[in-house]
Protein backbone atom coordinates (compact mmCIF):
# COMPACT_ATOMS: atom_id res chain seq x y z
CA UNK A 1 0.00 0.00 0.00
CA UNK A 2 1.35 3.38 -1.01
CA UNK A 3 -1.56 5.69 -1.79
CA UNK A 4 -4.74 6.15 0.25
CA UNK A 5 -7.84 8.26 -0.41
CA UNK A 6 -9.79 9.58 2.58
CA UNK A 7 -13.31 10.86 1.99
CA UNK A 8 -14.23 13.49 4.57
CA UNK A 9 -12.29 15.87 6.82
CA UNK A 10 -14.14 15.54 10.09
CA UNK A 11 -12.37 14.32 13.21
CA UNK A 12 -12.18 10.74 11.90
CA UNK A 13 -10.75 11.71 8.51
CA UNK A 14 -8.16 14.02 10.01
CA UNK A 15 -7.04 11.43 12.56
CA UNK A 16 -6.76 8.86 9.78
CA UNK A 17 -4.69 11.16 7.56
CA UNK A 18 -2.31 12.20 10.32
CA UNK A 19 -1.76 8.56 11.31
CA UNK A 20 -1.14 7.26 7.79
CA UNK A 21 1.12 10.15 6.86
CA UNK A 22 3.24 9.42 9.93
CA UNK A 23 3.67 5.90 8.47
CA UNK A 24 5.04 7.31 5.22
CA UNK A 25 1.95 6.70 3.08
CA UNK A 26 0.65 9.23 0.58
CA UNK A 27 -2.85 10.52 1.42
CA UNK A 28 -5.41 12.62 -0.39
CA UNK A 29 -8.38 13.94 1.59
CA UNK A 30 -11.55 14.88 -0.27
CA UNK A 31 -13.66 17.64 1.28
CA UNK A 32 -16.86 18.77 -0.45
CA UNK A 33 -16.94 22.07 1.48
CA UNK A 34 -14.56 24.99 1.67
CA UNK A 35 -13.59 24.31 5.30
CA UNK A 36 -12.42 21.22 7.10
CA UNK A 37 -14.11 19.81 10.17
CA UNK A 38 -17.19 17.91 9.02
CA UNK A 39 -20.10 18.66 11.37
CA UNK A 40 -17.88 21.19 13.15
CA UNK A 41 -17.43 23.28 10.02
CA UNK A 42 -21.00 24.44 9.63
CA UNK A 43 -23.06 23.75 12.74
CA UNK A 44 -26.28 25.29 13.98
CA UNK A 45 -26.40 28.30 16.28
CA UNK A 46 -25.15 27.62 19.82
CA UNK A 47 -23.75 24.21 18.92
CA UNK A 48 -20.85 22.73 20.83
CA UNK A 49 -19.21 19.69 22.35
CA UNK A 50 -21.27 17.62 24.79
CA UNK A 51 -18.30 16.44 26.84
CA UNK A 52 -15.69 18.04 29.13
CA UNK A 53 -12.67 19.25 27.18
CA UNK A 54 -10.33 16.61 28.65
CA UNK A 55 -12.67 13.90 27.29
CA UNK A 56 -13.07 15.34 23.80
CA UNK A 57 -9.69 16.11 22.25
CA UNK A 58 -6.92 14.40 20.32
CA UNK A 59 -4.73 12.34 22.66
CA UNK A 60 -1.57 13.73 21.07
CA UNK A 61 -2.81 17.30 20.51
CA UNK A 62 -4.62 18.61 23.64
CA UNK A 63 -6.94 21.57 23.57
CA UNK A 64 -5.33 24.82 24.78
CA UNK A 65 -5.61 25.41 28.51
CA UNK A 66 -7.67 28.57 28.07
CA UNK A 67 -10.41 26.79 26.10
CA UNK A 68 -13.64 26.35 28.03
CA UNK A 69 -14.92 22.91 28.90
CA UNK A 70 -17.85 21.72 26.76
CA UNK A 71 -16.05 23.49 23.95
CA UNK A 72 -18.12 25.78 21.70
CA UNK A 73 -18.40 24.48 18.14
CA UNK A 74 -16.59 27.39 16.47
CA UNK A 75 -13.69 27.02 18.90
CA UNK A 76 -13.49 23.29 18.25
CA UNK A 77 -13.44 23.83 14.49
CA UNK A 78 -10.50 26.22 14.90
CA UNK A 79 -8.80 23.57 17.04
CA UNK A 80 -9.14 21.13 14.12
CA UNK A 81 -7.59 23.69 11.79
CA UNK A 82 -4.65 24.03 14.18
CA UNK A 83 -4.33 20.24 14.36
CA UNK A 84 -3.94 20.04 10.58
CA UNK A 85 -1.40 22.85 10.51
CA UNK A 86 0.59 21.43 13.44
CA UNK A 87 0.95 18.07 11.72
CA UNK A 88 1.47 19.78 8.36
CA UNK A 89 -1.01 18.12 6.03
CA UNK A 90 -3.25 20.96 4.83
CA UNK A 91 -1.78 20.55 1.33
CA UNK A 92 -3.18 17.01 1.28
CA UNK A 93 -6.77 18.30 1.46
CA UNK A 94 -8.76 19.01 -1.70
CA UNK A 95 -11.45 21.48 -0.73
CA UNK A 96 -14.70 22.00 -2.66
CA UNK A 97 -14.16 18.57 -4.18
CA UNK A 98 -17.06 16.14 -4.14
CA UNK A 99 -16.56 12.40 -4.63
CA UNK A 100 -19.23 11.22 -7.05
CA UNK A 101 -18.17 7.65 -7.70
CA UNK A 102 -15.89 4.82 -6.65
CA UNK A 103 -15.11 2.19 -9.22
CA UNK A 104 -12.65 -0.70 -9.48
CA UNK A 105 -9.26 0.05 -10.95
CA UNK A 106 -8.61 -1.10 -14.50
CA UNK A 107 -7.04 -4.44 -15.39
CA UNK A 108 -7.94 -5.95 -12.04
CA UNK A 109 -5.39 -3.94 -10.09
CA UNK A 110 -6.15 -3.87 -6.36
CA UNK A 111 -7.69 -0.68 -5.02
CA UNK A 112 -10.12 1.87 -6.37
CA UNK A 113 -10.50 4.71 -8.80
CA UNK A 114 -12.00 7.78 -7.14
CA UNK A 115 -14.06 10.02 -9.44
CA UNK A 116 -14.49 13.54 -8.11
CA UNK A 117 -15.76 16.93 -9.24
CA UNK A 118 -14.37 20.31 -8.22
CA UNK A 119 -16.58 23.24 -9.19
CA UNK A 120 -17.06 23.51 -12.95
CA UNK A 121 -13.76 21.83 -13.81
CA UNK A 122 -15.37 18.56 -14.79
CA UNK A 123 -14.75 15.13 -13.30
CA UNK A 124 -11.37 13.73 -12.43
CA UNK A 125 -10.36 10.12 -11.77
CA UNK A 126 -7.44 9.02 -9.59
CA UNK A 127 -6.22 5.58 -8.58
CA UNK A 128 -5.61 4.57 -4.99
CA UNK A 129 -4.45 1.39 -3.29
CA UNK A 130 -6.93 1.88 -0.45
CA UNK A 131 -9.97 4.08 0.29
CA UNK A 132 -11.16 5.12 3.73
CA UNK A 133 -14.70 6.50 3.98
CA UNK A 134 -14.61 8.99 6.86
CA UNK A 135 -17.98 10.69 6.47
CA UNK A 136 -19.24 9.26 9.75
CA UNK A 137 -22.98 9.11 10.43
CA UNK A 138 -23.80 12.50 8.97
CA UNK A 139 -23.95 13.90 5.48
CA UNK A 140 -25.43 16.84 3.62
CA UNK A 141 -28.73 14.96 3.32
CA UNK A 142 -31.12 16.21 5.98
CA UNK A 143 -33.81 14.00 7.46
CA UNK A 144 -37.01 15.97 6.88
CA UNK A 145 -40.27 14.38 8.06
CA UNK A 146 -43.32 15.22 5.99
CA UNK A 147 -46.65 16.21 7.52
CA UNK A 148 -49.97 16.88 5.76
CA UNK A 149 -50.79 20.49 4.97
CA UNK A 150 -47.24 21.57 4.22
CA UNK A 151 -48.25 23.39 1.04
CA UNK A 152 -50.90 25.34 2.93
CA UNK A 153 -48.52 26.47 5.69
CA UNK A 154 -47.40 30.09 5.23
CA UNK A 155 -44.53 30.09 7.72
CA UNK A 156 -40.92 28.93 7.39
CA UNK A 157 -39.84 25.29 7.70
CA UNK A 158 -36.15 24.95 8.54
CA UNK A 159 -33.84 22.09 9.38
CA UNK A 160 -31.85 22.78 12.55
CA UNK A 161 -28.66 23.02 10.47
CA UNK A 162 -30.13 26.08 8.73
CA UNK A 163 -30.43 27.99 12.01
CA UNK A 164 -26.92 29.42 11.87
CA UNK A 165 -27.77 32.51 13.91
CA UNK A 166 -30.70 33.74 16.01
CA UNK A 167 -31.98 35.87 13.13
CA UNK A 168 -34.72 33.44 11.93
CA UNK A 169 -36.04 33.19 15.51
CA UNK A 170 -36.34 36.85 16.52
CA UNK A 171 -39.87 37.91 17.57
CA UNK A 172 -41.35 34.73 16.08
CA UNK A 173 -43.58 31.96 17.35
CA UNK A 174 -41.17 29.02 17.15
CA UNK A 175 -41.90 25.29 17.15
CA UNK A 176 -38.93 22.94 17.50
CA UNK A 177 -39.44 19.27 16.59
CA UNK A 178 -37.09 16.82 18.29
CA UNK A 179 -35.52 16.14 21.66
CA UNK A 180 -31.82 15.64 20.98
CA UNK A 181 -28.89 18.02 21.32
CA UNK A 182 -29.69 20.14 18.26
CA UNK A 183 -33.35 20.51 19.32
CA UNK A 184 -32.30 21.67 22.78
CA UNK A 185 -29.75 24.12 21.31
CA UNK A 186 -32.30 25.71 18.99
CA UNK A 187 -34.97 25.90 21.70
CA UNK A 188 -32.52 27.63 24.05
CA UNK A 189 -31.56 30.12 21.33
CA UNK A 190 -35.22 30.80 20.59
CA UNK A 191 -35.98 31.30 24.29
CA UNK A 192 -33.70 34.35 24.24
CA UNK A 193 -35.24 36.18 21.27
CA UNK A 194 -38.54 34.57 20.19
CA UNK A 195 -42.09 35.47 21.21
CA UNK A 196 -43.10 31.94 22.05
CA UNK A 197 -41.19 28.65 22.02
CA UNK A 198 -42.59 25.11 21.84
CA UNK A 199 -40.64 21.86 21.69
CA UNK A 200 -42.38 18.74 20.37
CA UNK A 201 -41.09 15.34 21.46
CA UNK A 202 -42.53 11.90 20.72
CA UNK A 203 -40.75 10.26 23.64
CA UNK A 204 -38.93 11.60 26.66
CA UNK A 205 -35.34 10.45 27.16
CA UNK A 206 -33.10 10.41 30.19
CA UNK A 207 -30.81 13.46 30.30
CA UNK A 208 -27.12 13.15 31.14
CA UNK A 209 -26.37 16.29 33.17
CA UNK A 210 -22.92 17.79 33.20
CA UNK A 211 -22.72 17.11 36.93
CA UNK A 212 -24.69 14.33 38.59
CA UNK A 213 -26.66 15.73 41.53
CA UNK A 214 -24.91 19.00 40.73
CA UNK A 215 -21.72 17.62 42.30
CA UNK A 216 -20.13 14.70 40.45
CA UNK A 217 -18.76 15.47 36.95
CA UNK A 218 -20.45 13.10 34.53
CA UNK A 219 -17.16 11.53 33.41
CA UNK A 220 -16.77 9.97 36.88
CA UNK A 221 -20.14 8.29 36.59
CA UNK A 222 -19.96 7.08 33.01
CA UNK A 223 -16.41 6.72 31.66
CA UNK A 224 -14.89 4.21 34.08
CA UNK A 225 -14.82 0.44 34.20
CA UNK A 226 -17.14 0.26 37.20
CA UNK A 227 -19.95 2.03 35.36
CA UNK A 228 -19.43 -0.01 32.19
CA UNK A 229 -19.71 -3.26 34.17
CA UNK A 230 -23.25 -2.30 35.25
CA UNK A 231 -24.43 -1.82 31.66
CA UNK A 232 -26.43 -4.49 29.83
CA UNK A 233 -23.83 -7.17 29.14
CA UNK A 234 -21.39 -6.52 26.33
CA UNK A 235 -21.16 -8.88 23.37
CA UNK A 236 -18.18 -10.58 25.03
CA UNK A 237 -18.49 -9.86 28.77
CA UNK A 238 -15.81 -10.69 31.28
CA UNK A 239 -16.30 -13.39 33.87
CA UNK A 240 -16.71 -10.75 36.59
CA UNK A 241 -19.42 -9.00 34.56
CA UNK A 242 -21.25 -12.29 34.03
CA UNK A 243 -21.27 -12.92 37.78
CA UNK A 244 -22.37 -9.37 38.49
CA UNK A 245 -25.36 -9.73 36.16
CA UNK A 246 -26.36 -13.10 37.59
CA UNK A 247 -25.69 -13.31 41.34
CA UNK A 248 -25.43 -9.52 41.64
CA UNK A 249 -28.46 -8.71 39.50
CA UNK A 250 -30.36 -6.99 42.35
CA UNK A 251 -27.35 -4.70 42.89
CA UNK A 252 -27.33 -3.79 39.19
CA UNK A 253 -31.06 -3.01 39.31
CA UNK A 254 -30.64 -0.82 42.41
CA UNK A 255 -27.71 1.03 40.81
CA UNK A 256 -29.79 2.15 37.82
CA UNK A 257 -32.94 2.93 39.78
CA UNK A 258 -30.91 5.13 42.14
CA UNK A 259 -29.42 6.96 39.15
CA UNK A 260 -32.91 7.48 37.71
CA UNK A 261 -34.13 8.86 41.02
CA UNK A 262 -31.25 11.35 41.10
CA UNK A 263 -31.96 12.47 37.54
CA UNK A 264 -35.67 12.75 38.19
CA UNK A 265 -35.09 15.02 41.18
CA UNK A 266 -32.19 16.99 39.69
CA UNK A 267 -33.93 17.79 36.39
CA UNK A 268 -37.49 17.87 37.81
CA UNK A 269 -38.61 15.37 35.18
CA UNK A 270 -41.94 14.91 36.93
CA UNK A 271 -42.89 18.55 36.25
CA UNK A 272 -46.23 18.77 34.48
CA UNK A 273 -45.97 19.91 30.87
CA UNK A 274 -48.69 20.34 28.22
CA UNK A 275 -51.84 18.25 28.59
CA UNK A 276 -50.88 16.98 32.03
CA UNK A 277 -47.91 14.94 30.82
CA UNK A 278 -44.33 15.02 32.11
CA UNK A 279 -40.77 14.35 30.96
CA UNK A 280 -40.26 11.03 32.73
CA UNK A 281 -38.96 8.47 30.21
CA UNK A 282 -40.77 5.18 29.85
CA UNK A 283 -37.61 3.16 29.10
CA UNK A 284 -35.01 2.31 31.80
CA UNK A 285 -31.89 4.48 31.72
CA UNK A 286 -29.51 1.63 30.96
CA UNK A 287 -31.49 0.87 27.77
CA UNK A 288 -32.57 4.37 26.80
CA UNK A 289 -28.97 5.65 26.98
CA UNK A 290 -28.22 3.60 23.85
CA UNK A 291 -31.01 5.23 21.84
CA UNK A 292 -31.04 8.05 19.34
CA UNK A 293 -31.59 11.13 21.47
CA UNK A 294 -29.23 10.73 24.44
CA UNK A 295 -27.77 14.12 25.27
CA UNK A 296 -25.81 16.05 27.84
CA UNK A 297 -28.48 18.60 28.58
CA UNK A 298 -27.55 22.26 28.84
CA UNK A 299 -28.17 23.40 32.43
CA UNK A 300 -30.68 26.04 31.27
CA UNK A 301 -33.08 23.70 29.43
CA UNK A 302 -35.14 22.19 32.22
CA UNK A 303 -35.52 25.40 34.28
CA UNK A 304 -36.88 27.16 31.17
CA UNK A 305 -39.38 24.33 30.66
CA UNK A 306 -40.49 24.56 34.29
CA UNK A 307 -40.86 28.32 33.99
CA UNK A 308 -42.94 27.95 30.84
CA UNK A 309 -40.57 29.94 28.65
CA UNK A 310 -40.21 26.76 26.61
CA UNK A 311 -43.46 24.80 26.35
CA UNK A 312 -42.89 21.05 26.03
CA UNK A 313 -45.42 18.81 24.29
CA UNK A 314 -45.09 15.03 24.47
CA UNK A 315 -46.80 14.14 21.24
CA UNK A 316 -46.30 14.51 17.48
CA UNK A 317 -47.31 16.91 14.73
CA UNK A 318 -50.50 15.79 13.02
CA UNK A 319 -50.66 18.40 10.26
CA UNK A 320 -49.87 21.95 9.26
CA UNK A 321 -52.41 24.73 8.98
CA UNK A 322 -51.92 28.01 7.17
CA UNK A 323 -50.84 29.71 10.41
CA UNK A 324 -49.27 26.92 12.40
CA UNK A 325 -49.56 23.26 13.35
CA UNK A 326 -52.01 20.86 14.97
CA UNK A 327 -50.64 18.18 17.27
CA UNK A 328 -51.96 14.65 17.56
CA UNK A 329 -53.36 15.45 21.00
CA UNK A 330 -55.53 18.12 19.38
CA UNK A 331 -53.49 21.15 20.46
CA UNK A 332 -53.27 23.95 17.89
CA UNK A 333 -50.13 26.07 17.94
CA UNK A 334 -49.51 29.26 15.98
CA UNK A 335 -46.08 29.04 14.34
CA UNK A 336 -44.11 31.50 12.26
CA UNK A 337 -41.26 29.02 11.96
CA UNK A 338 -41.03 25.25 12.44
CA UNK A 339 -37.51 23.98 13.08
CA UNK A 340 -37.00 20.28 12.37
CA UNK A 341 -34.19 19.02 14.59
CA UNK A 342 -34.61 15.56 13.12
CA UNK A 343 -31.09 14.61 12.14
CA UNK A 344 -29.48 13.43 8.94
CA UNK A 345 -29.43 10.56 6.49
CA UNK A 346 -26.31 8.71 5.41
CA UNK A 347 -25.33 9.34 1.80
CA UNK A 348 -23.38 6.61 0.00
CA UNK A 349 -24.59 7.39 -3.48
CA UNK A 350 -21.01 7.28 -4.79
CA UNK A 351 -20.55 3.62 -3.87
CA UNK A 352 -21.01 1.01 -6.64
CA UNK A 353 -24.16 -1.09 -6.47
CA UNK A 354 -22.24 -4.27 -5.69
CA UNK A 355 -20.54 -2.55 -2.74
CA UNK A 356 -23.87 -1.32 -1.38
CA UNK A 357 -25.24 -4.84 -1.82
CA UNK A 358 -22.32 -6.37 0.07
CA UNK A 359 -22.72 -3.89 2.92
CA UNK A 360 -26.34 -5.00 3.34
CA UNK A 361 -27.39 -1.62 4.72
CA UNK A 362 -30.56 -2.26 6.67
CA UNK A 363 -33.05 0.05 8.34
CA UNK A 364 -30.97 0.06 11.52
CA UNK A 365 -27.70 0.87 9.80
CA UNK A 366 -24.51 -0.76 8.62
CA UNK A 367 -22.77 -3.57 10.49
CA UNK A 368 -19.01 -3.94 10.08
CA UNK A 369 -16.16 -5.85 11.68
CA UNK A 370 -14.87 -3.67 14.50
CA UNK A 371 -17.16 -1.02 13.02
CA UNK A 372 -14.67 -0.53 10.18
CA UNK A 373 -14.35 -3.43 7.72
CA UNK A 374 -16.53 -5.70 5.66
CA UNK A 375 -14.91 -9.07 4.80
CA UNK A 376 -16.22 -9.02 1.22
CA UNK A 377 -14.80 -5.58 0.41
CA UNK A 378 -11.05 -5.45 0.01
CA UNK A 379 -9.08 -2.22 0.17
CA UNK A 380 -12.07 -0.29 1.54
CA UNK A 381 -12.71 0.75 5.15
CA UNK A 382 -15.04 3.01 7.12
CA UNK A 383 -14.00 5.15 10.06
CA UNK A 384 -16.15 7.29 12.31
CA UNK A 385 -19.04 4.83 12.47
CA UNK A 386 -18.73 4.00 16.16
CA UNK A 387 -20.59 6.46 18.35
CA UNK A 388 -19.33 7.17 21.84
CA UNK A 389 -19.19 10.04 24.31
CA UNK A 390 -15.43 10.24 23.67
CA UNK A 391 -15.63 9.93 19.92
CA UNK A 392 -12.37 11.79 19.18
CA UNK A 393 -10.53 9.14 21.17
CA UNK A 394 -12.56 6.35 19.56
CA UNK A 395 -11.75 7.59 16.05
CA UNK A 396 -8.06 8.00 16.89
CA UNK A 397 -7.86 4.41 18.10
CA UNK A 398 -9.70 3.29 14.98
CA UNK A 399 -7.18 5.23 12.89
CA UNK A 400 -4.27 3.52 14.63
CA UNK A 401 -5.90 0.08 14.20
CA UNK A 402 -6.58 0.75 10.50
CA UNK A 403 -3.05 2.04 9.96
CA UNK A 404 -1.65 -1.19 11.34
CA UNK A 405 -3.99 -3.14 9.08
CA UNK A 406 -3.24 -1.11 5.92
CA UNK A 407 0.52 -1.37 6.44
CA UNK A 408 0.21 -5.14 6.82
CA UNK A 409 1.26 -5.36 10.47
CA UNK A 410 -2.18 -6.43 11.73
CA UNK A 411 -3.45 -9.80 10.61
CA UNK A 412 -7.16 -10.57 10.81
CA UNK A 413 -8.95 -13.92 11.05
CA UNK A 414 -10.28 -15.55 7.89
CA UNK A 415 -13.41 -14.19 6.23
CA UNK A 416 -15.82 -16.71 7.78
CA UNK A 417 -14.75 -15.67 11.28
CA UNK A 418 -15.28 -12.00 10.46
CA UNK A 419 -18.76 -12.71 9.07
CA UNK A 420 -19.66 -14.68 12.19
CA UNK A 421 -18.46 -11.83 14.38
CA UNK A 422 -20.58 -9.30 12.46
CA UNK A 423 -23.70 -11.49 12.67
CA UNK A 424 -23.21 -12.01 16.40
CA UNK A 425 -22.84 -8.26 16.94
CA UNK A 426 -26.00 -7.61 14.95
CA UNK A 427 -27.97 -10.15 16.98
CA UNK A 428 -26.57 -8.77 20.24
CA UNK A 429 -27.52 -5.17 19.45
CA UNK A 430 -30.96 -6.06 18.18
CA UNK A 431 -31.70 -8.12 21.29
CA UNK A 432 -31.81 -5.07 23.58
CA UNK A 433 -30.75 -1.75 22.05
CA UNK A 434 -33.59 0.60 21.07
CA UNK A 435 -34.17 0.85 17.34
CA UNK A 436 -32.53 3.71 15.49
CA UNK A 437 -31.37 4.17 11.89
CA UNK A 438 -27.80 4.08 13.24
CA UNK A 439 -28.06 1.19 15.71
CA UNK A 440 -25.29 -0.58 13.82
CA UNK A 441 -22.90 2.17 14.94
CA UNK A 442 -24.10 2.47 18.54
CA UNK A 443 -21.48 2.06 21.29
CA UNK A 444 -21.94 4.97 23.68
CA UNK A 445 -21.16 3.79 27.22
CA UNK A 446 -19.82 0.48 25.90
CA UNK A 447 -16.96 2.35 24.22
CA UNK A 448 -14.50 1.16 26.87
CA UNK A 449 -15.12 -2.46 25.93
CA UNK A 450 -14.59 -1.56 22.27
CA UNK A 451 -11.37 0.32 23.00
CA UNK A 452 -10.11 -2.71 24.92
CA UNK A 453 -10.78 -4.94 21.90
CA UNK A 454 -8.82 -2.66 19.59
CA UNK A 455 -5.92 -2.55 22.04
CA UNK A 456 -5.82 -6.32 22.40
CA UNK A 457 -5.83 -6.82 18.63
CA UNK A 458 -2.96 -4.35 18.39
CA UNK A 459 -1.08 -6.46 20.90
CA UNK A 460 -1.18 -3.72 23.52
CA UNK A 461 -2.15 -3.58 27.16
CA UNK A 462 -5.79 -2.44 27.52
CA UNK A 463 -5.33 -1.45 31.17
CA UNK A 464 -3.92 2.06 30.87
CA UNK A 465 -3.83 3.41 34.41
CA UNK A 466 -0.41 3.80 35.98
CA UNK A 467 1.09 4.12 39.43
CA UNK A 468 0.76 2.40 42.78
CA UNK A 469 -3.00 2.98 42.85
CA UNK A 470 -3.54 1.71 39.29
CA UNK A 471 -5.95 -1.11 40.30
CA UNK A 472 -8.20 1.36 42.10
CA UNK A 473 -7.97 3.87 39.27
CA UNK A 474 -8.88 1.16 36.75
CA UNK A 475 -12.16 0.68 38.55
CA UNK A 476 -13.16 4.24 39.43
CA UNK A 477 -11.12 6.71 37.39
CA UNK A 478 -12.56 7.89 34.05
CA UNK A 479 -10.76 6.93 30.87
CA UNK A 480 -9.79 9.97 28.81
CA UNK A 481 -7.73 10.54 25.62
CA UNK A 482 -4.59 11.24 27.64
CA UNK A 483 -4.52 7.56 28.67
CA UNK A 484 -3.85 6.58 25.04
CA UNK A 485 -1.41 9.28 24.01
CA UNK A 486 1.50 6.96 23.19
CA UNK A 487 -0.75 4.55 21.28
CA UNK A 488 -2.20 7.24 19.05
CA UNK A 489 1.19 8.83 18.53
CA UNK A 490 2.52 5.42 17.42
CA UNK A 491 5.43 5.53 19.84
CA UNK A 492 7.03 3.17 22.31
CA UNK A 493 4.36 0.52 22.71
CA UNK A 494 3.60 -0.65 19.18
CA UNK A 495 5.65 -3.57 17.95
CA UNK A 496 7.33 -2.83 14.62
Amino acid sequence: MQRVAIIGTGVAGLAMAKTLLSEGLECVLYERGDRLGGVWADGHSNFGVQAPKECYQFPDWPLPEDVASFTPGVVFQKYLENYVDHFKFRSNIRFNTCVIKLEPRVAGAPGWRVISVCGDKGSRGEDFDFVVVATGLFSNVTNIPSYPGKDEYQGAILHSSEVRTRAPLIDKNIVVVGYGKSAADVALEAAVVAKDVHIILREAHWPVPRKLAGILPIKWGSLNRLASSFLPLYQRPSLVEKYLHSFGKPLVWIFWRLLEFILRVQCHLGTTIANGKNLLPSIPFEIDSFGEATMVASPELYPLIREGRISAHRTEIDHYTSKGIVLKDGTELPADCVVLATGWKSDFGYLPDDVVGALEMETDGMYLYRHMLHPDLSNLAFIGRATSFVSVLTYCLQARWLAEFITGRLDLPESAVLVKEIEEMKAWKRSWMPYSPARGARLFLHAQHYHDELMIELGLEPLRKKGIFAPVKELFSPYVPEDYRSVVAGKNELKR
